[in-house]
């Protein structure tokens, strides 16, 4: 099972480098175009000449630190570029799973399921590598930094979620959660790498000109009311399944207070298991699950490739399902939210052009059937078992950190 399951990421990867390499980087702005590797690269060369970052309101839409970081790619030949970005974008990804299996933070896990594991998040990724996307790399760095949270890696958990920040602004949505389960070694650790990772590009580039750039990427930013766009582009998210969908009466003000409602009930969770003195695998587990659904669900820019956040986690939790022989109800939830995933990603080709609404309902929905389980699973002590020594060793801790 293992040698086949590398071998179908080999055999998928080499074909997007083919893919690439016959001339598909020449056809721009096509719905199965490279236009995220392409809006990369082009902002590189913005960078290196000194040129303004934000002109096309559908392209570069992240940090000057993100231009500063893809200028050596822009000038490089692009079969080699898309090659050495594809390389860099799924080996952390990969590893960034493997930590996180290893890690022990999901309980019981049968290391005789990390093949099957593999194996499934193919489809989930091939989507997002095809175009150049960055979302292998941001969710690969968040299992990253989970997975230094268990091991108390502090320094290390913070610089992956500055990287994935940078990259995507709502990853900051895991380090303040992280702030929440352990303040005192993060709190300083996040602010310090963000400092760190802003001034950064002051060193590559005249400082008006990063200034002005800055400036311009707060500013567009600030004015990107994605609830106001077309179809077409319009967010795939809860809204989308309240507003366009049920045509129910929502203002954007209101959808913004639920938004921020369901992130502070994660924040009220992780407080709630360290009260009760869960165990941290219990705590972080839930952290990472219920965030990567929250970042697809209810985040603030979700279009379909964003729904890689949540494969890592909706993967895991369907193979360990299954393993551990769960209730019917829970296999049912976790099998049916990765089923809807998979027919968004095996809809036949000319679905792909109809943008009807109906069409990109099963994201959305497989991420409520997802958070349903999550919420079933994590709050049954059942399935979190913990030795009454283990507990009185927890309670203890929690009251020296109180001291």
């Amino acid at each position: 099972m293992k040698n086949i399951t590398w071998g179908v990421w080999v055999v998928a990867l080499l074909f997007l480098v083919a893919r690439f390499c016959a001339g598909g980087v020449h056809h721009v702005y096509t719905f199965n175009d490279y236009y995220a590797f392409d809006d990369y690269v082009l902002a590189g060369r913005h960078w290196i000449q000194g040129e303004y970052l934000y002109g096309n309101w559908r392209g570069f839409i992240y940090s000057p630190s993100v231009a500063a970081f893809f200028a050596p790619l822009s000038i490089l030949p692009s079969a080699l570029a898309y090659l050495l970005w594809l390389l860099l974008n799924v080996s952390v990804f990969l590893t960034g799973l493997a930590a996180l299996l290893e890690s022990d933070i999901i309980p019981n896990l049968q290391r005789e399921s990390f093949a099957l594991i593999y194996l499934l998040l193919v489809p989930c990724a091939l989507g997002n590598l095809d175009v150049g996307q960055a979302n292998p790399l941001v969710v690969g760095l968040l299992m990253f930094s989970v997975t230094a949270v268990r091991r108390e890696q502090w320094n290390v958990a913070a610089v992956c979620i500055g990287l994935a920040t940078f990259f995507k602004i709502y990853p900051l949505a895991v380090g303040m959660l992280i702030c929440v389960v352990a303040p005192r070694h993060f709190i300083w650790r996040l602010l310090l790498v963000l400092l760190i990772l802003a001034l950064a590009p002051y060193l590559l580039q005249h400082w008006s000109y990063v200034t002005d750039q800055y400036k311009a990427w707060i500013a567009t930013r600030a004015s990107d009311n994605r609830l106001n766009y077309s179809i077409k582009y319009a967010p795939i998210d809860l809204w989308f399944l309240i507003h366009v969908i049920g045509h129910l009466p929502i203002s954007p003000g209101s959808y913004t207070l639920i938004q921020i409602a369901t992130g502070a009930l994660i924040a009220i969770f992780c407080i709630w298991g360290r009260w009760q003195a869960w165990n941290m695998q219990r705590v972080l587990c839930g952290l990472f699950f219920l965030v990567s659904i929250w970042m697809t669900l209810c985040g603030p820019a979700t279009e379909a490739h964003t729904y890689l956040l949540m494969a890592p986690a909706l993967v895991v939790a369907l193979v360990k399902s299954f393993y551990d022989r769960q209730s019917f109800l829970l296999s049912a939830l976790v099998s049916g939210a990765f089923f809807l995933q998979m027919l968004h990603t095996a809809r036949l080709n000319h679905l792909l052009h109809n943008k009807q609404a109906w069409v990109f309902i099963p994201q959305p929905l497989s991420a409520l059937l997802f958070a349903t389980y999550c919420l079933l699973w994590l709050l049954n002590d059942s399935f979190w078992a913990t030795s009454a020594l283990e507990v009185r060793n927890q309670k203890s801790a929690c009251g020296r950190q109180r001291v």
